[in-house]
């Protein structure tokens, strides 16, 4: 029987970090093992590169020194001469010393110019026999680095967490379970590009992690300036009166819209638990601080106010203060609409294990997470899933250093499964939702037809580049959205628009008093962005590998290849 994850701080700490690491390492020697690549062929080789390396770095030094050097000497050389020549009435030392400065800095730079060369000529073969040695590298480690693929992580973290499961893709059948199922509103999406995603299921209640870029107005003070001049009268020493020209530079500024654009990564998770409770919660800041005089005095002030909002009776809040004020000092999800449900949802065993990972400064990274239930909908955002990365792209593993990508491999998958375990720590802190098992045969559908949701072709389209679908006229960057044209035997033709904005240069005249008295209109320049948009079609195959005429259509259309996972895409401009 399959165990469900209990105490998940404790269980990363004492097992699953361990465990992780070590199927890490084996994953690593059996695609090794797989490709045939020759370690010790490798590592001599690449040995040899870092020692030409290292004479390179010598050599650069070495012409950026010469080359300042001799530089220094003609500027210093045509100084001298200068001095010497624009002397009005020269003395004759110093102008024998002038002349003699400008010879020997001319010596010195003409003598630079032969080490220079050198130097240089010495770089250029040393970068020519480091990249010759280099293609021979990665022609050594190619079978190696074919190897790697878009779930080698998502397998290893499976092997290592009880009842985690992660789907080849986002699936359009997961996707409308989330909608049908748990009341999942696409109006999330609205204005925003998904960029990267990854769903799954913890004991078959679904999740999926996302990545995804925004834009909202922001405003931007753009400053314009203007030159004035004016005659006054003043007395000199004397008392007679003399003009004075007077200078004065105005300043104006004006504020106009802007598109900001950001990326945000979040999860989103589906269970029947506790179906008609909605609260919110955000980091409350207290980690690390339970020894501080101000994290004691913070604790208490919110401790104390929400007392006081408990005992309010004149609002239309059923907030009820539980026993554990600890718990609610540090959760404080005091906007919760169903007490009971609340209560259901965090008994004492979920509120001590939710505590422990708040408080935990060693094993995770504490209370870092914003909580949002909706009904049966949960939102995460966690401050160190932002900062980190949640796609895992094959080509991050390629080297032509076997030691560095074995390295790498390690720490990279080691750090991903640490951010993903922990981004998902406060839903395994929870036992009711463990608990709360979703009935298999809502998902047969989504294996037998993995057609991929709107937020697969968007983040296919996106690791694409933007730039292949940007308007010609787009200053910003684009905002890509999908829809499915035309679909046939599990090969789809999705419009791509790219939604972004160009840039009209303004000026505005703004009214500044001068110091002549009078006013002045000060131009200020400033950009209008206005909307505009661009639509293509990109190619998907669902079946790993496109028909014929699938690839007929695309090559009539001059689209290249991106493959990934199970599903091949072709992309046209």
């Amino acid at each position: 029987m399959i165990e469900d994850v209990y105490e998940p701080l404790a269980r990363y700490r004492d097992e699953f970090r361990r465990k992780f690491a070590e199927l890490a390492r084996r994953k690593f020697e059996e695609l090794t093992r797989e490709s045939g690549v020759d370690v010790r062929a490798n590592r001599a080789l690449v040995g040899e590169i870092k020692v030409l390396q290292g004479k390179a770095d010598s050599a650069s030094a070495k012409k950026t020194c010469y080359g300042w050097l001799m530089a220094l000497a003609f500027i210093g050389a045509a100084g001298a001469a200068a001095w010497a020549f624009m002397m009005d009435g020269p003395d004759p030392v110093v102008h024998d010393r002038c002349i003699a400065g400008a010879v020997a800095g001319a010596c010195l730079g003409i003598a630079m110019i032969p080490l220079y060369r050198a130097a240089a000529r010495l770089l250029a073969e040393l970068q020519s026999q480091i990249a010759e040695r280099k293609a021979v590298a990665w022609e050594q480690m190619e079978p190696l680095n074919r190897l790697y693929t878009w779930d080698t992580t998502v397998k290893l973290i499976e092997a290592t967490v009880p009842r985690l499961e992660f789907d080849p893709y986002f699936a359009a059948d997961r996707l409308a379970a989330l909608r049908a199922q748990y009341g999942w509103d696409d109006s999330f999406n609205d204005g925003k590009s998904i960029m990267f995603a990854q769903s799954g299921v913890i004991n078959g209640n679904p999740f999926v992690f996302g990545h995804y870029l925004d834009m909202e107005w922001g405003e931007k003070t753009y400053e314009g300036t203007l030159d004035i001049s004016w005659t006054e009268w003043e007395e000199d020493e004397e008392g007679r009166e003399r003009a004075v020209t007077m200078h004065e530079t105005l300043h104006a500024y004006v504020t106009k819209p802007i598109p900001v654009y950001g990326e945000q990564k979040f999860l989103v998770y589906g269970n029947d638990a506790a179906p008609n409770l909605t609260f919110s919660r955000e980091p409350s800041g207290l980690t690390g601080k339970d020894g501080e005089l101000f994290g004691k005095i913070r604790k208490n002030w919110r401790l104390s106010r929400l007392k006081a909002y408990s005992r309010n009776l004149d609002d239309e809040s059923n907030f009820t203060l539980m026993g554990n004020e600890e718990f609610e000092t540090w959760f404080h999800a005091k906007d919760r609409d169903n007490e009971v449900e609340f209560r259901l949802l965090f008994t004492p065993v979920a509120q001590t294990q939710m505590l422990g990972l708040m408080k935990d400064t060693k094993v995770g990274y504490g209370d870092d997470f914003t909580f949002i239930k909706q009904r049966k909908v949960n939102v995460l955002f966690s401050k160190h899933l932002n900062e980190g990365t949640i796609d895992t792209d094959p080509a991050k593993f390629r080297s032509w250093d076997y030691d560095a990508a074995a390295a790498f491999f390690v720490s990279f998958n080691e750090r991903y499964f640490k951010d993903a375990y922990f981004a998902l720590a406060p839903l395994l802190s929870i036992p009711l939702y463990q608990q709360t098992r979703t009935h298999e045969d809502i998902w047969k559908d989504a294996l037998k037809r993995p057609a991929p949701s709107f937020w697969e072709q968007e983040a296919v389209a996106n690791y694409h580049g933007e730039d292949k679908f940007r308007h010609p006229s787009c200053i910003t960057r684009s905002i890509l959205k999908t829809k499915v044209v035309r679909q046939e035997e599990g090969e789809s033709t999705v419009a791509v628009t790219a939604y972004g904005y160009s840039g009209e240069e303004r000026v505005d005249y703004e009214a500044v008093y001068g110091g002549d008295g009078k006013w002045h209109d000060v131009p200020v320049p400033w950009t209008e962005y206005l909307p505009v948009q661009r639509t293509s079609n990109i190619c998907l195959s669902e079946r790993g590998t496109p028909s014929e005429e699938f690839r007929r259509r695309a090559a009539a259309s001059k689209e290249s290849a991106y493959r990934r996972s199970i599903l091949s895409f072709l992309a046209g401009a």
